[in-house]
């Protein structure tokens, strides 16, 4: 085997046992890696309906046949379990060392079992899986556990993944965090890792595999920087401040940007956050191994206090803890970011939860007696760092607030759902789908809910906004035209299929979607030479197109069996009913009966029935015919 290990580590933390299970090279072929992995062992090897927090549900860290070599865009792993958020799948991705450590872990993931009766961490060095004492580091944050870890195993040659206090206490949206700075966010994969008593997993030692073809591979690295530096995306996001910097691009033409739980789309106060102002906090680049696009910068509110090495920062935190909750200050937004960053909290969750939270404030469905007296307004710059350190805590109102905002609506009643913006009980990201409705679709079929990565923006190929070259890397999908981005339409729904399939493959090849086709430098045919050049395989951008369906298919089939069903595909209500206030799009609203249509001809596009549920023909189209007695089951519970 060349670029993967063929070995899948099973961490039993009851009996504190591991299991070694090797895979030939036809599983990999077709489960390749990622969240398209992690998914066909929560389908195998756990029950149905059982609660993200039962110690049978399994808490997944997978590479992938190419993640982690060197070469540009490899440096990610994926976290995969059930989500605490929606009782469904929960398939993240994060970036930097420690995915490169975890592929010469000498495994291609590590599946953790179980619940350990006290804390614990992993230790894995060269290949020795250890369970140990973790005791003396819970409560700790995130750099203060990653520095004693340093300490105990020597900072050379390791790496650490580990929660903060929001794993600790279950807070449903909480991060593992990697490298101090670097996030698996979303879908509260932060908090299975508490659930089971697991602080950390510690990485040291350990070599990669071979690769099939190093010579083409570091050829390949040459020609990515020096097509880099022609591409106008990847060198937004290369030169400083960085992809964190775009607030001051949404404007009122084009009402890209949610601004105060979505009431809004035009942010007044952008000049505060425009690019140059960022430069004044710029520390460096948080860089990836093997990858010369440098997207993660190091923007440090207070350098006298604050260690660089906490302060990276991605693209969501900027608008969900930005104009999202009225928060005119950049600093305020960057010290929120190092404070998600200690305490493992995912900023996107967290912003639109306190906006929830400020909608209802507002609107007279709380007050200060619910929040231990903090005003909760947008724009109210005092409560916002204390309302997060409550979350994370689980004090007195931010009890509520750790649980999402799906049940902290349930729990507030008197119609707090309509200010509640999730799918799937995940919360929204910052992009509007009421002028991007590629992403709109996106948010309400994907099988992980809303995600700002589910597929290139509609904004990108508008008549009037977009990167100029973005519709030349597209055409090989079958994207020929430019198409408004708040048009509604079979011909939008067959985009948004080629869009979404392509970045699903990316996910499961943990390949990063701000290095790929279409848009940034890597073309399918040269991810197809890529995936060869590591692997050996006489492959091609079919295959990989087909990883990402396979794994919107395997992913659709687990949601399924765990009781989500074609009612949760759909956008939070706001969309449906209040139109855009400002710019060329004013009037903007998603029509419900035409979403809907549109909804259901996607379904027709992959392979599924009127109730979204794949159709045997399509299982086995997709070598996922093992899946159909589950399926058979399902339906025969409907009819009775």
């Amino acid at each position: 085997m060349y670029g993967y290990h063929g070995n899948i580590a099973h961490i039993n933390l009851n009996s504190k046992t591991t299991e070694i299970e090797k895979m030939d090279e036809n599983w990999y072929r077709t489960y390749a890696g990622g969240g398209l992995l992690g998914t066909y062992f929560l389908l195998r090897d756990t029950p149905p309906k059982i609660d993200a927090y039962d110690p049978e549900n399994l808490l997944i860290f997978a590479s992938s046949v190419i993640a982690g070599n060197d070469a540009p865009g490899l440096a990610r792993y994926s976290n995969v379990t059930k989500s605490p958020l929606s009782q469904g799948i929960g398939d993240t991705q994060s970036e930097g060392p420690w995915a490169r450590s975890l592929k010469a872990s000498g495994y291609d993931a590590l599946i953790v079992k179980g619940k350990a009766d006290t804390p614990v961490y992993i230790l894995i060095e060269d290949g020795e899986i250890s369970i140990l004492d973790a005791k003396f580091l819970w409560g700790k944050d995130t750099n203060e556990t990653t520095n004693l870890l340093e300490e105990r195993h020597g900072k050379e040659d390791v790496e650490v993944a580990t929660i903060g206090e929001a794993g600790e206490n279950l807070v449903r949206y909480a991060s593992i965090i990697s490298s101090r700075s670097n996030h698996a966010m979303r879908l509260g994969v932060g908090a299975v890792m508490g659930s089971k008593n697991v602080k950390a997993i510690v990485l040291k030692g350990g070599k990669l595999p071979k690769v099939y073809d190093k010579l083409t591979l570091e050829e390949m690295k040459v020609e990515f920087e020096e097509i880099m530096h022609t591409n106008e995306l990847s060198m937004w996001q290369k030169d400083a401040p960085g992809f964190s910097a775009w607030v001051d691009l949404s404007d009122d033409e084009t009402a890209y940007l949610g601004v105060n739980n979505f009431n809004e789309n035009l942010f007044t106060k952008r000049a505060n956050y425009e690019r140059n102002l960022f430069l004044e906090y710029y520390e460096g680049d948080k860089s990836c191994p093997g990858c010369p696009n440098d997207c993660i910068k190091y923007l440090n509110p207070d350098p006298e206090n604050i260690p660089k090495e906490v302060t990276g920062i991605h693209q969501e935190v900027t608008g969900s803890m930005g104009p999202n909750i009225g928060n005119e200050n950049l600093k305020l937004m960057l010290e929120s970011n190092v404070l998600c960053n200690l305490l493992g909290l995912d900023p996107v969750s967290l912003g639109y939860t306190i906006s929830f939270a400020m909608e209802c404030f507002e609107n007279g469905l709380i007050s200060k007696e619910d929040t231990n007296g903090l005003e909760l307004n947008f724009g109210d710059e005092a409560s916002i760092l204390p309302l997060v350190k409550a979350i994370a805590s689980r004090q007195g109102f931010g009890d509520l607030l750790a649980e999402g905002t799906k049940r902290a609506a349930e729990e507030i009643g008197e119609n707090a759902d309509q200010y509640a913006l999730h799918v799937k009980g995940v919360e929204m990201v910052s992009f509007d789908p009421r002028s991007q409705t590629n992403l709109g679709l996106g948010y309400a079929t994907a099988p992980v809910g809303p995600k700002y990565t589910i597929c290139e923006h509609d904004w990108d190929f508008d008549l009037e906004a977009g990167w100029s070259h973005t519709l030349e890397g597209s055409r090989t999908l079958g994207i020929l035209e430019r198409i408004p981005m708040n048009y509604v339409g079979p011909d939008k729904v067959r985009n948004f299929k080629g869009l979404n399939n392509l970045w699903s493959a990316c996910d499961a090849l943990n390949l990063a979607v701000f290095a790929s086709a279409p848009t940034r430098v890597y073309s399918l045919n040269k991810i197809a030479k890529l995936v060869g050049s590591v692997t050996g395989w006489k492959t091609s951008s079919y295959e990989f197109m087909r990883w990402g369906e396979r794994r919107n298919q395997l992913m659709r089939i687990y949601n399924i069996r765990e009781g989500l069903t074609k009612e949760d595909d759909c956008l939070p209500e706001k969309f449906y009913k209040e139109e855009i206030k400002t710019g060329r799009l004013k009037g903007s609203v998603i029509e419900k009966e035409k979403f809907q249509q549109a909804i259901y001809t996607y379904y027709e596009m992959m392979g599924w029935d009127s109730d979204g549920i794949p159709l045997e023909g399509t299982l086995y189209d997709f070598n996922l015919e093992w899946t159909i007695p589950m399926l058979r089951k399902y339906r025969e519970n409907m009819l009775t």
